[in-house]
């Protein structure tokens, strides 16, 4: 669970460090908002193009040796960005060269969870994992005061790639499953048979090397997908533009870059807290996401009145919102794809990754053309529209279990 928390962090500072430091970033290289989201957004692009084949790639050379290779392609690209991105489009680049590395990455950790962690405790091991996220984006807020003020941006990437280092070489092995106990991410084979099978690593491909195939119909997963790249549009706006905008309405820049910070922190509590009430089967995954859509949607609302004292008030509920819902939601795909979980999860982040393009990419051009006000505001739209769909999915993925069983 460690290594999955500080693999899924390092693998994420790119970006987050990118926005978190957008102020001195654009003052030093000269852009505007319109080109930050386009920044942003290129690591969610490369993310995108890369999900399905990465989740397939998981699924052959297993989750130890993809884990370990994107965090060491990851320190790469952090020491470059902080040595030569000197222009915005090496900062781009390189951001996308680190969206590559975060494909690989999401489907290697739920895979790496999955077979490591027993199922009663899925539920707390993905919330850790997936607080990697908020936990970069703590990362990036507290460094604006402690190092974009101080010494400079570019010193936050090479600290950002000797943490990448650290997490490449702390990957620890998944023990093998018992003889007759099948591991996720093998195809269903009766006991007796899998007892008679020469027993395989958890770290590599099941035993059988049959192509692991998700439970979910792609029909399916592909609207779940939908639903999640909304949401995503939504949350990726909200870790990309959150400090500038806050600096926009005149909270003063190390403040917002400690209001980040603090964000996160609610971020990754919601996360834990979420996983312990799945693992007791007191919530239901798909409606407590549509829950939480519908409370991003409010609290983006609340950004959007350009209110200093309204956007600290609404602060932790959109962040306990729009910045914890992955964790419930990739272990609902996890759970509901025994059979396959890092294809699946290649097959849903396509939606997620998209979203988090278009996000950004969206909101920059409107705050440019309009202001930081109708930019939230496009993203409150966002949200309510994933929880419409995700009310529509979660309820026919349900009612196909129930059919099935």
């Amino acid at each position: 669970m460690a290594a999955a928390l500080v693999v899924t962090a390092v693998t994420n500072l790119s970006p987050l460090l990118s926005s978190g430091l957008a102020v001195q970033i654009q003052d030093d290289l000269g852009f505007d908002d319109a080109a930050l989201g386009l920044t942003i957004g290129s690591f969610y692009l490369a993310g995108a193009l890369g999900s399905v084949l990465s989740g397939r790639i998981v699924e052959r050379v297993g989750p130890r040796a993809a884990l370990r290779f994107t965090a060491l392609a990851t320190a790469g690209v952090l020491l470059a960005t902080g040595a030569v991105a000197g222009s915005w489009a090496i900062l781009t680049g390189l951001v996308g060269l680190a969206g590559l590395a975060n494909a690989l990455a999401q489907p290697a950790t739920n895979l790496y969870i999955a077979r490591g962690v027993q199922p009663g405790r899925q539920g707390l091991a993905i919330g850790i994992q997936k607080s990697g996220i908020p936990a970069a984006a703590l990362l990036g807020g507290l460094a604006v005061p402690a190092l974009g003020l101080t010494v400079g941006w570019s010193w936050a990437f090479v600290v950002g790639t000797l943490l990448a280092l650290a997490a490449s070489a702390y990957v620890p092995p998944v023990p093998p499953r018992p003889a007759g106990v099948p591991q996720a991410g093998s195809s269903a084979r009766p006991a007796a048979e899998a007892a008679d099978a020469a027993p395989a690593s958890a770290d590599g491909p099941p035993a059988d090397a049959a192509p692991a195939r998700p439970d979910v119909p792609t029909r399916l997963l592909a609207a779940l997908a939908t639903a999640t790249g909304l949401a995503a549009a939504g949350s990726g706006s909200l870790s990309g533009f959150f400090v500038v905008s806050s600096v926009g309405t005149g909270i003063d820049e190390a403040m917002a870059g400690i209001l980040l910070g603090a964000g996160s922190l609610v971020g990754i509590a919601v996360r834990l807290v979420l996983g312990v009430m799945a693992d007791r089967g007191t919530i239901g995954a798909w409606n407590t996401l549509t829950v939480m859509f519908l409370v991003a949607a409010a609290s983006f609302g609340g950004l959007a009145t350009g209110s200093s004292l309204v956007l600290i008030a609404a602060v932790p509920f959109a962040f306990a919102s729009a910045f914890a819902w992955p964790s419930l939601y990739h272990l609902a795909v996890v759970r509901a794809n025994p059979s396959a979980p890092g294809a699946a999860t290649g097959i849903t982040m396509t939606g997620s990754y998209t979203g988090a393009v278009s996000g950004p990419l969206v909101f920059g051009l409107v705050a440019d053309n309009a202001s930081y006000g109708w930019a939230w505001g496009v993203t409150v739209v966002f949200m309510v529209a994933a929880a419409v769909v995700m009310t529509v999915v979660g309820r026919l993925i349900d009612d196909r279990r129930e059919r099935d069983a």
